[in-house]
């Protein structure tokens, strides 16, 4: 009697495992099958800027690699840290919104980016100066812009806590591309007061 109890509830608790597992794929379904919380304009948004952050991260890594130069070095540092954690914010955002996070930099980046891996010395690290100022701009401007038409709660709040480190990073890279082009009135760098 006691190994047929003893059997029984085997069967009983495996029976529940496999509902248990059944139970998780389906909610695993129902999700990815779930549309969007966020407007087609947000969740172009989300892409772009996600795509934008994960070239920056890839020019980042490139420069970090090709560049002697200190300044360039410590931009690129910068540029690779403060986007990491902007693409885990924005991809966390882009899953709680139901919106599938781009795995690749878009088509214009990697051109960019195989053209700067054929460049050396002061000419990579002028070139690379110059494409953290294009990309900036860009990302500054794409930022602004949904600044004033973002609906959702979440993506406003995203925006507006990257929107400022974009324009620093602009500014520093500006900084950058005028001290790497000898230009005599390059800004100089604010002191920092905070």
């Amino acid at each position: 009697m006691r190994a047929k109890l003893a059997i029984y509830v085997v069967f009983l608790l495996a029976a529940c495992g496999l509902t248990a597992c059944n139970r998780g794929r389906t909610v695993e379904a129902a999700r990815e099958n779930r549309p969007p919380s966020v407007t087609p304009a947000e969740q172009d948004f989300m892409m772009k800027a996600a795509q934008a952050n994960i070239g920056e991260i890839d020019v980042a890594r490139v420069a970090l690699q090709k560049s002697d130069n200190k300044d360039v070095k410590d931009y690129a540092n910068m540029i690779q840290s403060d986007h990491k954690n902007t693409l885990e914010d924005l991809t966390d955002l882009m899953i709680d919104k139901n919106v599938q996070p781009p795995k690749t930099v878009a088509a214009e980046t990697q051109q960019d980016m195989n053209r700067m891996n054929s460049l050396t010395g002061p000419e990579f690290d002028r070139e690379f100066a110059n494409k953290m100022v294009s990309d900036h701009e860009k990302a500054v401007e794409l930022f602004r812009d949904h600044q004033a038409i973002a609906q959702n709660a979440d993506v406003k709040k995203y925006v507006n806590d990257v929107l400022p480190r974009l324009e620093m990073h602009l500014d520093k890279a500006r900084q950058l591309q005028a001290k790497l082009f000898n230009w005599p009135n390059a800004p100089r760098p604010e002191p920092n007061l905070r």
